[in-house]
């Protein structure tokens, strides 16, 4: 075998295992909010805390290393929330990634006597994450969006 036809029966196969193995990750699914509690109010702030939940309907495990996300309460930006430490992710399971927000009530005002007497939020998450698998990191988008209903946010659970 010539040195030429050697070379390339090794790094054509190599190259689309590197291409399969390198395949960008799906984005997580958004499954719903628990445990929201009003930590802090004032004049001008409100804090909440609570957790976001998500499934990975990848068949790999990850880590979570950063997030960057804008959140919308009835299309009015509500806070931009960035995390930035490590959450590991298993293949094909849901995983909670605890969330503390500071609301300026100024800008979501406007909506929150509509929203009282609907008993309806729209939250809507916007941005994106950075997920590591094996050596190599990624960028994924997220857009999520949901109405939820006021009455069930406030005991804790997600419908």
């Amino acid at each position: 075998m010539k040195k030429k036809d050697w070379l390339a029966a090794i790094t054509i196969p190599c190259f689309f295992f590197f291409c399969i193995a390198c395949k960008q990750p799906e984005v997580p699914e958004y499954l719903g909010l628990r445990d929201i509690q009003v930590v802090k109010v004032d004049a001008q702030q409100s804090q909440l805390s609570g957790s976001v939940k998500f499934y990975n309907p990848n068949a790999f495990d990850m880590q979570l290393k950063k997030t960057d996300i804008d959140i919308f309460l009835n299309d009015q930006l509500a806070n931009h929330y960035l995390l930035d430490s490590t959450i590991e992710i298993h293949a094909r399971d849901s995983f909670w990634i605890p969330v503390t927000l500071k609301l300026d009530l100024k800008n979501i005002f406007a909506n929150a006597f509509q929203s009282l007497l609907n008993d309806q939020v729209k939250i809507r998450f916007e941005g994106h994450a950075r997920v590591k698998k094996g050596g190599f990191g990624f960028r994924v988008p997220i857009h999520y969006e949901e109405t939820q209903k006021l009455s069930v946010l406030m005991q804790g659970r997600s419908e």
